[in-house]
């Protein structure tokens, strides 16, 4: 290997580090261009939302509360005022397990089955529902008198 000489090494190896950095650059670039970038969206996207925020039309406002107020009905308030005057019974899901376990052997499975209450019927999603609706406002009263 004689052709092999040190100033060749030399020149093949500085050759290929000089390459692996300029791709490292490239790499380095290209992030910065793509942060750049996303940075420059999540401006857009923040005036958009802003925009939305400090909306003064009285049409798109109220449109917001109807909507707010028909989900809060539909949702929470006539399922639990509906048994009380109109006699209608509300069904829930519920599971039920089957089978048997023994040993190695398990015939054990989950069935889903619609379940008949009467009266009121206060589920956790409710409770879940009922808390986000408050803290919402709640947040967006503290928001607003800072």
């Amino acid at each position: 290997m004689s052709f092999l000489s040190g100033e060749v090494v030399n020149l093949l190896l500085s050759s290929g580090v000089g390459a692996l950095f300029q791709l490292m650059g490239a790499k380095a670039n290209a992030q910065a261009d793509m942060m750049k970038q996303l940075t420059a969206n999540h401006e857009l996207e923040e005036k958009s939302r802003d925009k939305v925020r400090n909306n003064t039309n009285s049409f798109f406002m109220m449109t917001r509360r109807v909507i707010v107020l028909a989900c809060v009905f539909s949702i929470i308030v006539l399922p639990m005022v509906a048994p009380l005057f109109l006699n209608v019974p509300i069904y829930i899901q519920t599971e039920i397990e089957t089978g048997t376990d023994w040993l190695l052997f398990s015939t054990q499975g989950t069935e889903m089955a619609w379940t008949e209450v009467n009266g009121i019927a206060i589920l956790s999603w409710h409770k879940d529902i009922i808390l986000s609706i408050i803290a919402m406002y709640v947040g967006s009263s503290i928001a607003k008198a800072r």
